[in-house]
């Protein structure tokens, strides 16, 4: 940028001392012209006036000596006084032309008034023979000599002339050789400028050659248009990538030609008006049959261009690669907890087992109803602590797409305690301290609680396996919530950081702590100081980063370690006048509702088709089985005008659930359908309820939830 403003400036510079230059000579010009006028037109009154009065003087003198003489000889009547007056005439000429200055030496006005005492003399004494004589030969001496000094102001004014028109000839030729001096000046300068432009202009082509070749070797897609859409530039990799070659492309408007740019018609529009780029990363967008991702930039071109310069990036592969890391941070954790999970199964799974041998032992000799009740207690208690466990590990490893929603960081941070207590070493002690009202963040709860464990994973093991001498195991691993405000301190340190309130999350542990030298590098991708893919901790900050917030830690080795979350407090406006929800009781009776009607049930467990069955029949219905899809199609072909409901299995071997209940509803198109599966509501078992089942139930479930979920289908109208 400077050079181009070093170049500007020299330019300028040329161009306002060129125009100085033809300024100062064209000025020259026009005064040695106007110099060169007014010194004609003086010079030719000047020669005239003198040449007149020199021309009458002699005629008036000649005029006077020829009377004189006439009058002195006897020739001529005329009066003495008519010579006087043309004598007096020839000294008012003489002093006029000695005011000139031209011939003021010639001092013609004082000869002429000698000449006039001559005459007078001659004619006083005209009869003394002697002294005519003597004044015959004064009175022609000063004749003559005014005659003399009459031709010397003519030569004189005659050399005045010539010297003024010579400086005139000088002038002229000054003034030629100036204006060839300007003429050779200006092709020069217009050479000079022509060659300049032409070898900027050819340098513009050079660049602008360079520039394209470096756009069509970028590897993104490079498109600019004007302000109606209309395509300027399209680069190779955009040939490449939405196979059309730039003659069907330039001209024509961008989204007619290709589709995939219609939904940003509008954003193009407002970048050229508002002249501000817009950025759109990582949007899903259907392209050639498939889903895709895309990071779109909208950056405006110069006020001198005009348009919009469109960058497309198609970051999917990208994506699909972030996918995979998570999935690799996702598994390192379960490489870890996996133990810890496998423990605490069998600790539920021993408690159902040894409580139901007891009660086998127990019953082939007594047992009070107390302890019968006890023991289904305890059975109960424990199915419902694994189903809790299998469904807190299904929701954070399933694979969904990332929403994020508003969420509780105290209810995050209550299940996150729960897993680590299932699955950590015992020896581990764990403190909590949530906040004391709902704290509110919009995040992706599965990518928070993944974050969370990582980091409390981490701590576990630098508090045991990394510990040198196994008999020091365990230690204290604390999880805290706490909210601050951003004040100038606070978005010094993070500039990234918007006034408001931040939610304070602290994982700390008393671990074996992290060296100093090692704190800078534990973001970076694949480092690692123990087992494991190293990639728990960068993709850490790219979750943090995701919510807006920041991550800091601190450690100091022996002693432990510090990972601090800032993440922003969602703030929502509530209706404080809005009345709270009426909940009313619910009876045992509505619990359990009963039922008739003959019941299909779908299921390629025999299992659950037993334990379907005993419910179901306790419940007062009919039921009939069929082991899977293909087999329930036709027990619905024979049996449709009397089943009134069906539990349909959603993964079955032959015909899945998805499968069999298309082919039934093209028996019946009335059927009521209630899906069962071990899967939790995501995706999947969102397209399937989206042809028309009438609902959904997950597995394993109780007898109240089957029994309110058929009542509710068989009711529902």
């Amino acid at each position: 940028m400077k050079q181009v403003n070093d170049v500007t400036a020299k330019h300028d510079r040329a161009i306002f001392i060129t125009y100085m230059l033809l300024t100062i000579a064209f000025l020259g010009m026009i005064g040695i012209n106007i110099y060169a006028y007014i010194t004609v037109v003086n010079l030719s009154k000047m020669y005239s006036n003198l040449n007149n009065s020199a021309i009458t003087y002699k005629l008036k003198l000649l005029t006077g000596n020829l009377m004189f003489r006439e009058i002195v000889s006897g020739f001529s009547a005329k009066d003495m006084n008519e010579v006087w007056t043309l004598l007096n005439d020839a000294k008012a000429i003489a002093d006029d032309i000695e005011k000139t200055g031209v011939a003021s030496e010639a001092k013609l006005s004082e000869k002429t008034i000698a000449f006039k005492e001559t005459v007078l003399n001659c004619y006083k004494y005209r009869e003394q023979e002697q002294k005519v004589k003597d004044f015959s030969r004064k009175y022609n001496a000063a004749f003559n000599e005014l005659l003399e000094r009459v031709d010397g102001i003519e030569s004189k004014l005659k050399d005045l002339i010539s010297e003024k028109l010579h400086v005139i000839r000088m002038l002229y030729i000054i003034l030629i050789v100036n204006i060839l001096l300007v003429f050779m000046f200006m092709i020069f300068i217009f050479n000079s400028y022509i060659g300049r432009r032409k070898a900027a202009e050819e340098e513009l082509i050079s660049m602008q050659e360079n520039l394209q070749t470096i756009i069509n070797s970028l590897d993104t897609m490079i498109v600019t248009v004007d302000p109606h859409g209309t395509v300027w530039e399209w680069n190779n990799k955009a040939e490449e990538y939405f196979s059309k070659i730039v003659p069907t492309v330039q001209g024509h408007v961008l989204w007619n030609v290709v589709p995939f740019f219609k939904d940003f018609q509008k954003v193009t529009e407002q970048v050229y008006h508002s002249k501000r780029a817009q950025k759109f990363m990582r949007s899903k967008i259907f392209y050639d049959n498939a889903e895709r991702f895309f990071n779109l930039y909208f950056l405006p071109l110069p006020a001198s261009v005009g348009g919009v310069l469109i960058r497309v990036e198609d970051v999917t592969t990208y994506e699909m690669k972030e996918e995979q890391m998570r999935l690799s941070q996702k598994m390192e954790v379960v490489e870890n907890l996996v133990g810890g999970l496998a423990n605490d199964f069998n600790n539920v799974l021993g408690a159902i087992t040894g409580t139901i041998s007891m009660m086998r032992y127990s019953g082939e000799k007594s047992i009070s109803s107390e302890d019968f009740k006890n023991n289904i207690d305890l059975i109960e208690s424990s199915a419902e602590r694994a189903i809790v466990m299998v469904q807190q590990w299904i929701s954070m490893f399933q694979k969904r797409k990332p929403e994020a929603v508003k969420v509780d960081l105290n209810k995050i941070l209550a299940h996150v305690i729960k897993i680590c207590q299932n699955t950590f070493d015992k020896r581990i002690n764990f403190e909590t301290d949530p906040y004391d009202v709902m704290a509110a963040a919009k995040a992706e709860p599965t990518h928070l609680i993944q974050l969370l464990l990582n980091l409390c994973d981490n701590a576990a093991q630098a508090m045991t396996t990394m510990r040198k001498d196994d008999s020091t195991y365990g230690g204290l691993l604390s999880i805290s919530i706490d909210r601050l405000i951003a004040d100038k301190n606070f978005k010094d340190k993070h500039p990234g950081a918007k006034a408001g309130s931040y939610w304070i999350l602290k994982v700390s542990d008393t671990g074996v702590g992290i060296p100093r030298d090692l704190l800078p590098k534990i973001f970076d991708p694949f480092f690692t100081t123990k087992n494991g893919t190293g990639l728990g901790l960068s993709m850490a900050v790219e979750t943090v980063k995701s919510m807006n917030g920041f991550i800091e830690v601190d450690s100091e080795v022996g002693k432990g370690t510090v990972f601090t979350i800032y993440i922003p407090e969602l703030v929502e406006e509530t209706d404080e006048n809005q009345a709270a929800p009426v909940v009313k009781p619910v009876s045992a009776a509505d619990q359990v509702p009963v039922g008739t009607g003959l019941v299909l049930v779908v299921d390629d467990e025999a299992i659950m088709r037993k334990t379907a069955g005993n419910i179901l029949s306790k419940l007062g219905y009919q039921v009939i089985f069929a082991e899977d899809g293909e087999q329930a199609v036709e027990i619905f072909k024979q049996h449709n005008k009397d089943i009134r409901a069906t539990l349909l299995d959603m993964a079955m071997p032959k015909m899945s659930g998805k499968e069999a209940y298309v082919e039934m509803k093209k028996i019946d198109p009335s059927l009521k359908v209630l899906l069962v599966s071990g899967f939790k509501n995501d995706e999947r078992i969102q397209s399937v309820l989206e042809l028309g089942i009438n609902g959904f139930v997950q597995k394993p479930y109780t007898m109240s939830v089957l029994a309110q979920e058929v009542k509710k289908l068989l009711t529902a109208a």
